[in-house]
């Protein structure tokens, strides 16, 4: 009897490891794949600041250029707007 729940323990014990391992190294794997995530966005991210530097300078000459158009623009959404007043009062 005393050997038959010997027995019957440690197979309860070598099954109870064998989940616990089970489920350690599936979030051991999860971390890790995370973790390889997360370096590979952290690069992207080194990545994007690097390219984007360079545009640092040329913002101001765009937002000189446009603010250049926005008379000429104005000038045509004025004569478009008078265009369809026309058109909307026959």
């Amino acid at each position: 009897m005393i050997t038959t729940l010997a027995i019957i323990s440690l197979v309860l014990v070598l099954v109870i490891v064998v989940v616990v391992a089970y489920h350690l190294i599936g979030i051991y794997l999860a971390l890790k794949k995370g973790g390889d995530h997360l370096e590979k966005l952290a690069g992207g991210l080194v990545a994007i600041r690097d390219n984007t530097v360079p545009l640092n300078g040329k913002i101001d000459d765009i937002n000189t250029g446009l603010a250049a158009l926005l008379p000429p623009l104005l000038a045509a959404n004025g004569n478009l707007a008078a265009i369809v007043k026309v058109a909307n009062s026959k």
